[in-house]
């Protein structure tokens, strides 16, 4: 079976050779890494490796690239392979700039640039491990076709198994709509679901002309922990951490999900800014009585979360990609401002 591909693409041989032996180092041998001095290098390269039948699972462009900027490239990428995942390293932080990347190109997330190595690893074994569940999605959604035409011809032929199959064919359906939409590991919703959610209640609330709250939620230091008990316990933590978030919530349209890696999202439709603190305080209170132990913590004995959200009223000049960028600047502030607590920055 050919090894999936890994394409950064940088103007910059000292920048590419770095980021190439950052991800050879954190991603071991499982990975191809092609590089790239140019967008038009780098569609060469994509398309050989398409003639080749190998998968470019994601794509690292910088922004600012002569002739073909970062976004355009990454269009490109998108019309050609809607499956693979891009990443954009760029120096702009404004929410309107990154926004409008966010938009163009399908942007899977971007990376400050110069990058800190452990986010930068993170973010590549997120997108990778979304990259492989994607493709099972679509495995399942192949299987699941030719299950379908199956029992299309046996209806034409037995119709007195009609009943059976039909079942079969709703558990089936069942089966792939739950992997599609819940995270493995935690058994709660994944991103995709969480995506699909935040454009519905996106449109409910600007119908309505509510509030809408989206709050980011990251385990301190949880490199340090899998680093000290182990990735078992790491996924332990996850499991307990995932589990206390959502009976932390009440309503039906309250939502909780697994983003990616250590990192969780809350969405609270027709929520105000008291609201919103109030979930946090409720989960802070779980997450403590939890008692999980984190020597490799600089904030506290114990497992902690910092958060970082954003309210608005969403009106018709915003859109959804807004909301999550500026709750993630929430994020870093919190980081920023020593962990185990939470921000909320004013949308704009």
């Amino acid at each position: 079976m050919l090894q999936s591909v890994i394409l950064c693409v940088d103007d910059e041989p000292a920048v590419l050779e770095s980021l190439k032996i950052e991800l050879r180092r954190g991603l071991g041998q499982g990975y191809l890494i092609e590089t790239a001095e140019s967008s038009e290098e780098a569609l060469q390269v994509f398309d050989d490796l398409q003639v080749r039948q190998q998968d470019v699972a994601v794509v690292i462009a910088d922004y600012l690239m002569p002739n073909m900027r970062g976004d355009e490239l990454l269009r490109e990428v998108h019309r050609r392979s809607p499956e693979t995942l891009k990443i954009m390293l760029t120096g702009q932080t404004t929410v309107e700039a990154i926004a409008n990347v966010v938009n163009s190109a399908q942007l899977y997330r971007y990376i400050s640039k110069p990058w800190e190595s452990h986010d930068l690893l993170l973010t590549l074994k997120s997108a990778l491990a979304h990259y492989r569940q994607q493709q099972l999605i679509l495995a399942q959604e192949a299987e699941l076709r030719r299950v379908n035409e199956e029992l299309k011809r046996l209806v034409e032929d037995q119709s007195a198994i009609i009943q059976d199959r039909t079942f079969e064919l709703e558990r089936a359906n069942r089966q792939l709509h739950r992997l599609a939409n819940t995270d493995s590991l935690t058994d709660i919703p994944n991103r995709r679901y969480f995506d699909e959610k935040l454009q519905q209640e996106w449109s409910i609330c600007q119908r309505e002309q509510q509030r809408l709250t989206l709050i980011f939620a990251d385990v301190d230091y949880f490199k340090a922990y899998n680093d000290t008990y182990g990735h078992q316990e790491g996924d332990v933590c996850l499991q307990l951490v995932a589990k206390s978030m959502q009976t932390a919530l009440k309503r039906p349209r309250d939502l909780v999900a697994r983003y990616g890696g250590e990192e969780f999202v809350l969405l609270l439709p027709n929520t105000e800014i008291g609201g919103a603190r109030a979930v946090i305080t409720e989960i802070q209170r779980r997450i403590k009585e939890l008692s999980i132990p984190h020597s490799g913590s600089r904030v506290s004995g114990l497992v902690t979360i910092s958060f970082g959200g954003t309210v608005t009223v969403p009106l018709p000049a915003h859109i959804p990609s807004q909301l999550l960028q500026v709750a993630d600047l929430a994020l870093y502030d919190a980081k920023e401002q020593g962990r185990n607590g939470y921000v909320f920055r004013e949308f704009p």
